[in-house]
């Protein structure tokens, strides 16, 4: 809501949107460079530390392998040394302990040299506590190696005597305590270093607890508080990184120390640009706000010969001109407009009396001739004539008439009337006596199309009387004289069969008759329908009553179920014949199983449902049945004729009770449904 206020207030005032304009004018380039610093300029920095903490973490990591190869020097320069020759004495040599502390008093770091011979006792030492004990030689194999236990490096290397390269003395052992390296580490305030072995988490110096995963050789990282840098130390220290971290609040500081200054250089900065685009604006929309007010007045008084008048030298000045001069051609072209309107209101008008005359006329001459009288009216000439022949001369302007040729499906000329007028000089004039020939031309059309439809429905009657008349009337003599022959005459086996196959086709030609007659009936609308309240359920099993014979004799199982009595609107006749005709193909398209009658009734109709086990009926036999004449071919078509209007029939007479029929199967051999639907609001309408 606040939102949309906001945009509203933007929007209604050209002074507001400029105030917005100047200020991102002004301001957005300030905003722009500010992100960016913020943004780009942390980037930078991030990147440029990142650079100079991976340099120093490789300097460190150099100086130390520096340091621990010199170690190893050291260790192999004492042990290649004639003095160990006094080892061969097999005691404390004080000579050789002797010489290895001056050399750990060189070395000044902590640290200790042991010599252990082959019994595993410490002969000599730096440290003269350690004389005599017991060591642990277990790790000691080969002519050198190193190991690491704690927080203690070891280095050992082999003693030779000098007289015999192939006769091992002792093991001459430095103890290196990794504590040493911490003098090769940077100790500043906001830079933290350490060495951490990556399997036990043991480190050297500030441990700042950053969970690293050492997953690569060296790496450089960036989270919330630090920049962090390592890389692993080589052999013996293999398993151990360098971890430089500085914080980062401190290498961005002075980055943030910039932003502060410049977002409070921003507040005056944008007080000033918003003291100048007022001023500025303030001044380019109060002639604007005049001309508004003085055209609102225009609009409300409809005063068009108003004029505006502004002491500027600028586009305003200009815009003023412009409207005044849109002022004078407003106002010429108002007038000519009402003018215009008058006009083609009358012409409308006279359009809709010349319409209402012409729709009223019967034969194609009262059309013709009214046409003529109404545009006489309309034009002030008596000189106006119809020419049936297009090749005659007309003077003047006219209008053509074309009728529809329904037989071809085509325009065909018709005539043409004068209009008693030399020449057009308007386009819309031309226009207004076009539509009136349109309307002619159709009305002409409807009278041809009443007269051919007339001739047709005139015919067809015709045919239906004669029919009933001379074609029942000779078939129920047909019918009653083979019955009396049947029953009275005493005929052979084969005379009695010719007989009654005579009965039996005189009957299906009566009924075909019959089902002529209901569809021409129910075409012309000459079935009356009688809507009463009727109990459907006493309809339907008078039905079913009627046809349980039928089916009996073809071993049908013939079941009917339904619910409490149903009242419902309908017309009784019709609906009992549609039930009639629809169980009648049931029992007729039937050999073997059963036929299953169901009435139910729902909130909006009545269902009277059929269903059988009977041939089945394709998808595409389902949509051309309801066609009239229309059967599909079935293994049972020679043995059960029909006329193939049952069931167009029975849908004609279930719209007529305001119903309707569907059939559906899944195919052939697998039965088929038929349902009959009462809509009850139809029904009530009927009513």
């Amino acid at each position: 809501m606040r939102l949309s206020s906001l945009l509203n207030f933007f929007q209604k005032s050209l002074r507001n949107k400029l105030l917005l304009l100047f200020s991102a004018i002004g301001f957005l380039p300030f905003i722009t460079l500010l992100i960016y610093t913020i943004y780009l300029g942390e980037t930078k920095i991030l990147n440029r530390v990142v650079v100079e903490q991976s340099q120093r973490t490789d300097a460190v990591v150099k100086l130390l392998n520096n340091h621990l190869v010199q170690m190893k020097k050291e260790l192999g320069f004492l042990s290649s040394l004639d003095l160990m020759d006094d080892l061969l004495a097999e005691d404390i040599d004080r000579r050789v302990s002797r010489v290895l502390s001056q050399k750990k008093d060189d070395l000044n770091l902590e640290l200790n040299f042991i010599v252990v011979n082959m019994k595993s006792q410490v002969v000599a030492a730096s440290d003269r506590r350690e004389l005599l004990q017991k060591y642990n030689s277990t790790k000691l194999k080969g002519t050198k190696g190193s190991y690491v236990e704690l927080k203690t490096l070891f280095i050992y290397s082999k003693i030779f005597a000098s007289f015999d390269r192939k006769k091992t003395l002792a093991y001459l052992v430095l103890e290196y305590k990794l504590e040493n390296l911490d003098l090769y580490l940077t100790h500043q305030e906001s830079i933290h270093s350490y060495i951490i072995n990556q399997k036990n988490g043991q480190s050297v110096g500030e441990d700042l607890s950053l969970n690293l995963s050492f997953t690569k050789g060296e790496e450089s990282l960036v989270n919330a508080e630090h920049i962090m840098v390592y890389k692993r130390l080589l052999e013996p220290l293999s398993e151990w990184y360098v971890v430089y971290a500085v914080d980062k609040s401190v290498a961005l500081k002075f980055l943030y120390e910039l932003i502060q200054v410049t977002l409070y250089l921003s507040i005056v900065i944008f007080l000033f640009i918003i003291y100048a685009s007022i001023y500025y604006s303030r001044g380019v929309v109060k002639p604007i706000e005049k001309l508004t007010k003085i055209t609102d007045d225009i609009s409300k008084n409809q005063n068009y010969n108003t004029r505006i008048y502004i002491n500027s030298k600028d586009e305003i000045s200009t815009l003023t001109s412009s409207f005044n001069e849109m002022l004078n051609a407003t106002s010429t072209a108002l007038s000519k407009l009402e003018k215009e309107n008058k006009l083609r209101l009358k012409r409308f008008t006279q359009l809709i009396e010349v319409f209402n005359a012409i729709i009223q006329t019967k034969t194609e001459e009262e059309c013709v001739s009214l046409s003529i009288k109404e545009i006489s009216k309309l034009t002030n000439m008596n000189n106006l004539y119809f020419i049936q022949n297009r090749g005659e001369l007309i003077k003047g302007e006219f209008s053509e008439l074309y009728v529809s040729d329904f037989e071809n499906d085509k325009k065909v000329y018709f005539g043409a009337i004068s209009l008693g007028i030399e020449k057009f000089e308007d386009i819309n004039e031309k226009n207004f006596y076009n539509s009136i020939a349109s309307m002619v031309s159709l009305q002409l059309d409807r009278i041809r199309l009443i007269r051919s439809t007339l001739l047709a429905s005139n015919a067809k009657s015709a045919f239906i009387s004669s029919m009933s008349h001379e074609l029942r009337t000779p078939l129920n003599a047909i019918i009653g004289s083979a019955q009396y022959m049947i029953s009275y005459e005493k005929l052979s086996d084969e005379q009695l069969d010719t007989v009654a196959n005579i009965e039996s086709s005189s009957h299906y030609l009566l009924g075909m008759i019959n089902d002529i007659l209901d569809i021409a009936k129910i075409e012309a609308g000459k079935v009356e329908t009688h809507f009463q309240l009727l109990n459907i359920q006493e309809i339907v099993q008078n039905s079913y009553n009627m046809l349980y014979p039928l089916a009996l004799d073809k071993e049908l199982e013939f079941i009917y179920t339904s619910t409490e009595p149903i009242k419902h609107i309908t017309d009784a006749k019709l609906l009992q014949q549609i039930i009639v005709n629809l169980l009648s193909n049931a029992i007729k398209f039937t050999e073997v199983g059963k036929i299953v009658l169901e009435l139910k009734e729902t909130k909006e109709s009545v269902v009277i449902n059929i269903k059988d086990s009977g041939i089945g009926i394709s998808n595409e036999g389902i949509k051309t049945l309801f066609k009239e004449f229309s059967q599909i071919e079935n293994v049972m078509q020679k043995s059960q004729k029909g006329t193939g209007l049952g069931l167009s029939i029975s849908r004609k007479m279930a719209k007529l009770i305001d119903g309707e029929i569907e059939l559906f199967s899944t195919g052939l051999g697998e039965g088929s449904e038929a349902i009959l639907t009462l809509y009850k609001t139809k029904g009530i309408l009927k009513t």
